[in-house]
């Protein structure tokens, strides 16, 4: 059948337009991350309406249910320790580090009942931990801290949402956990015996992406990461009053997110831009002294590989 020019005009144009058409329908990239403090500022950037249409954050109630989301294939990106992206890495995972969303110095611990005074004392103890990478990765800086073997004390494996009660309820001797339930607890009368900031460079919070998915998404991501930076300006700026505009999220007072913030680092656009550097390897030698430590407790197989981990692709160059 001999079609008229009209015909093969309009077949010509929906064929042209057929790319353009599948790319504007190309599904959001999916971002996971649950309350945590240095989470916040991407979450009060979503809130303002500062993210592209592109990305969506997944709002989820622990970071096992963001590793769970990563493996299942339900996500894109998360918001994770760098200690838990190492293993998933390792599983064959096509992770990249993107942004530094914070440092551990004082907001992870151990605390224990007011008559322990020195982590020596926790021998033959109950000591409570959550059953993850971080909770074993805390366990075994403390126990090098405190000349103790794991076999010297009893290790009870509890989530996160599970501990304050515990610790308050008499089942536990001392726990390892992290914002804002040390601060409350010593409010109430527990002693902090060691934090991060007597073990630097051990806790970093980032933003993890799949690489393989990414790539299609580079001027998103750059402008998420933008609304991140320009959230966080705010909260340097005028700190009580967007804390309190992060209280929704984040689920806890603005005074205990103040709190919270004082034991974290929260690395700016010019410092993610010298941590994330292809020539500064001290995020490389952090994986490295991290892998011997994970290897030893058993939470990886062998040392992970930095190669590639770390990108500074998707940083924006400023935030004009």
């Amino acid at each position: 059948m001999i079609r008229s020019r009209r015909q093969m005009l309009s077949m010509l144009s929906l064929a042209l337009s057929a790319p353009l058409l599948a790319c504007s329908q190309r599904a959001p990239f999916r971002i996971s991350g649950h309350p945590w403090p240095g989470y916040e500022p991407l979450f009060l950037a979503e809130s303002q309406k500062l993210l592209p249409e592109q990305i969506t954050l997944q709002h989820f109630p622990t970071i096992k249910a963001s590793i769970d989301a990563l493996r299942e294939g339900k996500t894109d990106g998360a918001m994770l320790t760098l200690d838990e992206v190492m293993p998933l890495r390792a599983q064959g995972m096509p992770l990249q580090v993107i942004l530094i969303m914070d440092v551990s110095k004082g907001a992870d611990a151990i605390v224990a009942k007011k008559e322990f005074q020195t982590l020596s004392q926790l021998r033959g103890k109950r000591v409570g931990l959550e059953p993850s990478t971080l909770g074993e990765l805390m366990l075994s800086m403390i126990l090098d801290k405190s000349g103790l073997a794991r076999s010297d004390i009893n290790p009870v494996k509890l989530a996160y949402e599970e501990q304050e009660a515990a610790f308050k309820a008499g089942q536990l001797d001392a726990l390892i956990t992290y914002e804002p339930i040390v601060g409350r607890l010593v409010t109430e009368g527990a002693i902090k015996l060691l934090s991060t900031r007597e073990l630097p460079d051990a806790i970093f919070d980032v933003l993890v992406v799949r690489s393989d998915l990414a790539k299609d998404y580079a001027d998103a991501l750059q402008k998420t990461l933008k609304g991140h930076f320009l959230a966080l300006e705010q909260l340097r700026t005028n700190p009580w009053d967007t804390a309190y505009r992060m209280v929704p999220h984040a689920g806890v007072p603005a005074e205990e997110l103040i709190a919270s913030f004082r034991g974290l680092e929260l690395p700016d656009l010019v410092a993610n831009q010298n941590y994330l550097h292809p020539k500064n390897e001290h995020l490389p030698a952090i994986v490295q002294k991290l892998s011997k430590i994970m290897v030893a407790a058993g939470t990886l197989t062998q040392p992970a590989n930095p190669l590639q981990l770390f990108s500074d692709s998707y940083l924006p160059k400023n935030l004009g």
